[in-house]
């Protein structure tokens, strides 16, 4: 029991000393601990963004790996520290402030604890500015040890989840948002393989985001675009996606996460 995988997600950055000090403090409780860095370089403060690549990058870990999530930009007031257990038998040990909506949508709760058991948190003092060390960080290593669930904290329900508009249909427009720009400027969408059932390789697809509208082929892969093209297709998670071929469609387009996409089929050419 005391080699379960711990899996770290933070907007720490690697250049400072907090990713250091908080395995460090898991380490100090259980030596034993397996230690994977899942990100470190999520956008600051954004929670909405991480939501999206805490759930894409946890969705392809075992069964039985313990999340640490320290998305924090409300440390120290009023969110709730919270113990997560999905219906997928995963752990998730973070701040109640929706970083774990698209978890729980995909992977359904089981079980939800409030942190309140002091026992199980780092000694002497907790920091009002730094719980993924001196909570989130030692709640995990005692899970890891073998520590009910139960008995670091309380009960509770609902936990805090971000409002978001699933895609949906405005007269022949389908309506979605953008979730996630990558590090390559690809641009992803909650829209799903499932949405464009009916849309067929190589048809054109209008695509309006802002003021701007773009007649876009939809294809299988990247290689099928040619160099500075707009291309849409499906990715490696069935989300739909805007990318420029060789080049980044986020700046291309000048847009960001939370935007409104607007896609019309069958465009004549």
């Amino acid at each position: 029991m005391s080699d379960r995988l711990i899996a770290l997600f933070t907007d720490f950055g690697q250049r400072d000393a907090y990713v250091a000090q908080m395995k460090g403090a898991i380490l100090t409780l259980n030596p034993q601990a397996r230690l994977i860095d899942l990100n470190h370089e999520v956008d600051p403060f954004d929670i909405r963004g991480a939501a999206y690549l805490l759930e894409a990058s946890a969705r392809f870990m075992p069964a039985g790996t313990i999340f640490v999530t320290v998305i924090d930009p409300g440390v120290g007031f009023a969110r709730r520290p919270l113990l997560l257990q999905t219906q997928a038998g995963k752990q998730y040990v973070g701040p109640d402030n929706g970083l774990f909506t698209s978890v729980l949508e995909r992977q359904g709760l089981q079980a939800a604890y409030e942190l309140n058991k002091s026992a199980y948190f780092r000694e002497p003092q907790v920091s009002t500015t730094f719980h993924g060390r001196d909570i989130f960080g030692p709640v995990a290593a005692h899970l890891s040890l073998g520590v009910e669930p139960k008995d670091v904290g309380s009960p509770v329900t609902e936990p805090f989840t971000l409002t978001s508009t699933p895609p949906h249909w405005v007269k022949q427009t389908l309506v979605g948002e953008i979730r996630h720009i990558d590090h390559f400027g690809n641009v992803i969408t909650n829209i799903t393989r499932a949405d464009l059932e009916q849309v067929r390789l190589g048809e054109l697809l209008m695509c309006t985001i802002g003021r701007q509208a773009y007649a876009v082929p939809f294809v299988r892969t990247y290689a099928e675009g040619e160099a500075g093209e707009l291309i849409a297709l499906i990715n490696s998670d069935d989300a739909f996606e805007l990318a420029l071929s060789q080049g980044n469609a986020a700046a291309y387009i000048q847009t960001e996460i939370g935007h409104q996409v607007h896609l019309r089929l069958g465009v004549e050419t």
